[in-house]
């Protein structure tokens, strides 16, 4: 089947126009924890100047029956369908220069074919660098400075070397293969990773987006502003903070996690620091954990206002979920 035919260019739109060195991809994956890639989205195309200029086929390549968008039936019409999309955005950057920006959530089938009609798109616009940003919920503490880990087609792509401590095998998100296949087809691609407390992760967090879009500027990404995110940042700190205040369990683990962090980061006066293997072995568990849609909620986390049921829940990568403010403090 051709390939070509999965992704069409918007049609006021010449193809042979567009011109970006960067392609960032925030497509859906096995989790979006805090919300980070709904965040990075939002922010960015209400931020800077942008525009569609193509998408894919969802006909051919989403399981509506799996995963079914959501409608609102009124009284006795329904209305506000949310058809699920994979666009591709043109972006301009806050020193005048475009990049792209591709949304939308993972697709469900053909992911081969999928993948080959990203990388001719990418020929076609004559893209440099390609970097996929994603967040997945880890044994990290709050308090410290979130990680960003990277993976890449080619060790060689990355700027900052911060990978992850050891060998693992997990269920593949299609970002996986999109890294393989542009890899193979001779692209630089680079995948950043937040890691974002796992008692956390289904809230909105824009300290995990912002943590995204520095990694960013430190691969040689667009300029792209992340100020703003602070003040939706800062009220959510202050929430989270309050409720583990008021609750001595959530303080003994987030004590925990800190002086698993800090060893891990320094050697410490006479501590012994863990293997490599140990942190890995960690960071598998938790990885086991975590299913299709990057669930992960046996675990103790703060209470969220105004979070869904578990029949209303949704996938955590489809786009316009809602993304809640921050905990409510107990």
């Amino acid at each position: 089947m051709d390939p070509t035919s999965l992704f069409s260019y918007e049609r006021h739109i010449d193809s042979r126009s567009l011109q970006g060195r960067t392609l960032m991809v925030t497509l859906g994956a096995f989790s979006d924890a805090g919300t980070a890639q709904a965040v990075v989205d939002d922010h960015l195309l209400n931020s800077l100047p942008s525009r569609v200029v193509g998408r894919l086929d969802m006909d051919q390549v989403y399981d509506y029956a799996g995963r079914r968008p959501e409608v609102t039936l009124e009284l006795d019409h329904f209305e506000d369908y949310e058809r699920p999309e994979i666009l591709l955005h043109e972006v301009t950057d806050i020193d005048g220069e475009q990049f792209f920006l591709l949304t939308g959530p993972e697709p469900s089938f053909q992911w081969e074919r999928v993948a080959t009609a990203l990388r001719i798109v990418v020929d076609q616009l004559g893209i440099e660098r390609t970097l996929l940003l994603q967040s997945f919920p880890a044994p990290v503490p709050h308090t410290r400075e979130l990680p960003v880990t990277r993976f890449a087609g080619s060790p060689d792509s990355i700027s900052v070397r911060r990978t992850m401590p050891g060998a693992f095998r997990l269920r593949a998100p299609f970002t996986a293969l999109l890294t393989m296949r542009l890899a193979d087809a001779g692209h630089e691609v680079v995948g950043l990773v937040a890691h974002v407390p796992q008692y956390l992760h289904e809230i909105g967090y824009p300290d995990a987006a912002m943590a995204l879009l520095r990694a960013v500027g430190e691969e040689a990404g667009p300029t792209v502003p992340y100020g703003a995110l602070e003040s939706q940042a800062e009220p959510v700190r202050q929430s989270i903070a309050a409720q583990v205040e008021a609750a001595p369990q959530l303080q003994e683990m987030v004590a925990s996690l800190e002086k698993q962090f800090d060893r891990a980061i320094t050697a410490g006066a006479g501590e012994e620091v863990p293997t490599g293997e140990d942190l890995a072995a960690e960071f598998e568990q938790y990885l086991a954990g975590l299913d299709e849609s990057g669930d992960d909620r046996d675990r103790e986390q703060p209470e969220q206002p105004g979070r869904p049921t578990d029949a209303d829940d949704r996938p955590d990568d489809e786009p316009g979920e809602d993304t809640p403010e921050g905990p409510t403090p107990a």
